[in-house]
């Protein structure tokens, strides 16, 4: 077995570089960072308040940017700051962009791990050391990526709300009755009708689509919308609605009926909305009744 040869950890300054060495060495090949394939965007960039962004690296896949702020020596108190305001900087100029904030020194000290864990994940906040190492004869320049506050955001999942008749039994009752109603009359001509609850209002099927909408209104009335989708229908039923004096407003679709009643009013005017019920969906009607006349038949 060969014997490994051990290595003694060098101070940069002392090997006779500084920064503006670190940064050239960085923006030559982004990639000895251990962030991958990087592109440099710039270096040197002043900055609104003062200062200058060492170097900007890019992500050429997605276009996410890095704002690298170099340190020689332990991490002190004004470069975690000016390595913060800057990827803030950046984040303004370009806001529709993921920005993470890079400190890279020679010594990541605990002070910047308190930093890091107070600002949890508001800053991504990517520390790493860079060393001179040697083995033997030979000088090496060395990362070492110590922290990474940086988390891909899970997606959550809409949490999917379900309502039912109890919901609208004890928010809005009224607007419950003026449902019931209306379903009990289309159901007289379409058999049985699809019900969906929502928030705010319970939609009616007919004919294979939503066609009647009940909306909660205060003091138990209802605001009914009724879509009638063919012309001749929503015409005859337009004029009789006039003649029988129902106050009732037409949508600028000129198919959309729309009432504000309540449960009282709409007993009062069957008549009339039976004429609508029949027009929501006359073929589908006209199917049921043969269905009908057919099973009495045999």
């Amino acid at each position: 077995m060969s014997d490994i040869e051990t290595t003694t950890l060098l101070r940069i300054r002392d090997c006779g570089h500084d920064e503006f060495w670190l940064g050239h060495k960085i923006y030559e090949d982004p990639s000895i960072l251990g962030l991958g394939d990087l592109e440099t965007a710039g270096k040197e960039i002043t900055q609104p308040q003062g200062g200058r962004l060492d170097i900007l690296l890019k992500n050429p896949e997605n276009n996410s940017m890095y704002e690298v702020e170099l340190q020689l020596g332990p991490t002190d108190e004004s470069h975690i700051i000016r390595t913060i305001e800057y990827w803030d900087n950046a984040k303004k100029q370009w806001p529709k962009r993921s920005h993470t904030a890079v400190l890279v020194a020679e010594q990541i000290t605990g002070r910047f791990f308190n930093v890091v864990q107070l600002l949890n994940t508001s800053v991504p906040i990517i520390g790493i050391q860079a060393n001179i190492v040697q083995i033997g004869d030979v000088q090496a320049l060395h990362f070492t990526k110590v922290i990474d506050s940086y988390q891909e955001p899970e997606e959550e999942e809409p949490v999917q709300q379900t309502y039912d008749e109890a919901h609208f039994k004890a928010a809005y009752p009224g607007t419950l009755e003026c449902a019931n109603w209306y379903r009990d009359l289309l159901g007289s001509f379409y058999g049985t009708v699809p019900t969906t609850y929502h928030e705010h209002y319970i939609s009616f099927t007919v004919g294979g689509r939503a066609r009647v909408w009940i909306n909660k209104r205060k003091n138990d009335r209802s605001f009914i919308e009724l879509y009638v989708e063919d012309e001749a229908g929503f015409k005859e039923v337009n004029d009789n609605l006039k003649k029988e004096g129902v106050a009732f407003r037409v949508r600028e679709d000129n198919q959309t009926l729309t009432f504000n009643v309540n449960l009282q009013q709409l007993k009062e005017m069957r008549g009339a909305h039976e004429l609508i019920a029949k027009k929501l969906a006359p073929r589908d009607l006209l199917l049921i009744k043969g269905q009908a006349s057919a099973t009495g038949a045999g």
